[in-house]
């Protein structure tokens, strides 16, 4: 598929108009029109921006994207050995204040004088909301 034709593919998944669309990317209704229209395509420097908004790869724009072998991170388990549970609920309360990945869920034992903290986050949760600064 061509570029324009992804970008309308995208555009249309999230329910979009071409002028809420425009009004997005800075650009006018005209210019999206002729690059789903296959006209004209993006401007080099509009690629990362339109691959952020839409959460794909500037690859997967251009029809570079190997479905079959392309890996994709979703979701992480990590374990933790610490001193105390207040360390413990210490780093619970940063990774819930974290935009990314979101925190899906956590448990804290208690192993003789250790604490385990098992953290299970998320990759794919809402990406195309988030704001990054």
């Amino acid at each position: 598929m061509d570029i324009g034709g992804t970008i309308k593919k995208l555009r249309q998944k999230r329910g979009l108009t071409q002028e809420a669309f425009s009004q997005a990317m800075g650009v006018s209704v005209q210019t999206v029109s002729r690059w789903e229209n296959g006209v004209n395509a993006p401007d080099l420097s509009m690629l990362p921006q339109l691959a952020v908004y839409f959460s794909v790869t500037t690859d997967y724009l251009l029809g570079l994207e190997r479905k079959n072998t392309m890996a994709k991170l979703i979701e992480t388990t990590e374990i933790f050995e610490l001193a105390s549970r207040e360390e413990a609920e210490e780093m619970i309360r940063r990774f819930k204040g974290e935009k990314f990945p979101v925190l899906k869920e956590h448990t804290i034992t208690a192993a003789g004088d250790k604490v385990r903290l098992v953290v299970t986050k998320e990759f794919n949760s809402e990406l195309d909301r988030m704001k990054f600064d």
